[in-house]
């Protein structure tokens, strides 16, 4: 499949970022009812509510995605539990932490696109609303929910489409109830942080993304109204998913510049959780070294002070540095936990309402 690639020119898109605006005015039914009525049970589950160290971390995404960040979150051990250095003392940095992932096994896109976009908004909300709650039903046809979970002290948005289409909904009605359980997104996080430390209103970003997603023009919506939150009106974005993972940089830029791009980038994002970033960083030694041909080709395709931005680092850090900062750890001695739930629909519901089952669920 011929790669789609986009290069975005904000001062070309004043109707995109109207468009945004205006949505976050109007929210979806759901918010609407919720915040209409202050005996609502997901109201009054809201109202006030903040994080609490026993409260879980919540991972909603794709199975692949969920599954990837869960573990790697439950063996980092970058620094020390007493003081926080950089060093690794032995003992996981999220130690005695339970990691709770919300998986779909359908893709959003496909929501989206058979759906629209109202009801991928509701949706996202819906499972927002089951991370805070501690209801589980233990099969499809459970009505009463006879099993329960841990809360959710923070929710990570694993995927692009649910940060980009349910993520006003869900920071609307969080703001007006007061809930202040953070609700965080590995993409919006990294362009944050690329534009934090690249100032030049022309900063070129790359986004190595899933394969899945190379035509989705999904990060291309969110760089946009990033860029425009940040003034940066002349900055640029081109995503591409590569299929080789073992030279995923070569083929990056080697697809690139056929596509016609000369710009040098300034920054790539690495999107996609089955990349080995260090892999990148020795494969991008290799194309910039005037020992090596591809110096003089694919080497000028990255600037002077190139750098990359990897979602699995900035999710590890996010979640670390707010549990720390907030004394939310719960300090226990005890590996952590990974529990899997898969939302579905709740049984005679009208409004494509939800209910999370065991992962390990299966149909007699």
């Amino acid at each position: 499949m011929n790669p789609r690639l986009f290069l975005l020119t904000l001062l070309l898109l004043p109707v995109a970022c109207k468009r945004q605006v205006e949505e976050a005015r109007q929210t979806v039914p759901v918010v609407r009812e919720i915040l209409s009525d202050r005996s609502d049970p997901r109201a009054q589950m809201l109202r006030g509510r903040v994080p609490v160290s026993q409260a879980g971390i919540t991972i909603i995404g794709p199975e692949f995605t969920c599954d990837r960040l869960a573990e790697q979150l439950s063996f980092r051990d970058l620094q020390d539990n007493v003081d926080a250095r950089m060093v690794t003392d032995g003992l996981p940095d999220f130690a005695g932490e339970t990691f709770v992932c919300i998986e779909d096994t359908t893709p959003y896109r496909d929501i989206l696109a058979a759906q629209g976009a109202e009801a991928l908004r509701t949706q996202t909300v819906f499972r927002v609303l089951a991370a805070l709650d501690t209801t589980v039903h233990i099969s499809p046809y459970d009505m009463e929910g006879l099993s329960a979970k841990t809360s959710s002290k923070l929710v990570v948005l694993a995927d692009p489409f649910l940060c980009e289409y349910g993520g006003s909904d869900v920071d609307t009605l969080f703001r007006s109830t007061g809930c202040r359980v953070p609700v965080v997104s590995p993409i919006e996080q990294m362009i944050d942080l690329a534009f934090d430390r690249d100032e030049r209103g022309d900063l070129s970003v790359g986004v190595l993304c899933d394969p899945q997603l190379d035509s989705a023009d999904i990060y291309e919506k969110i760089f946009a109204r990033k860029a425009a939150e940040r003034g940066r009106r002349g900055a640029s974005l081109v995503s591409i998913g590569v299929g080789q993972r073992d030279s995923a940089l070569y083929e990056f830029l080697d697809r690139y510049q056929a596509a016609g791009y000369v710009k040098p980038l300034d920054v790539i994002l690495v999107d996609d959780l089955s990349i080995d970033v260090e892999r990148l960083k020795i494969e991008l030694a290799g194309i910039v070294s005037v020992m090596n041909e591809s110096s003089m080709t694919l080497g000028r395709l990255v600037s002077r002070d190139f750098f990359f931005i990897d979602a699995m680092e900035t999710v590890s850090a996010q979640c670390y540095s707010f549990l720390r900062e907030n004394n939310l750890f719960t300090h226990n001695i005890a590996k952590p936990q990974v529990t899997v739930y898969r939302p579905v629909r709740k049984p005679e519901s009208e409004d494509g309402s939800i209910i999370l089952i065991p992962g390990s669920y299966v149909q007699n």
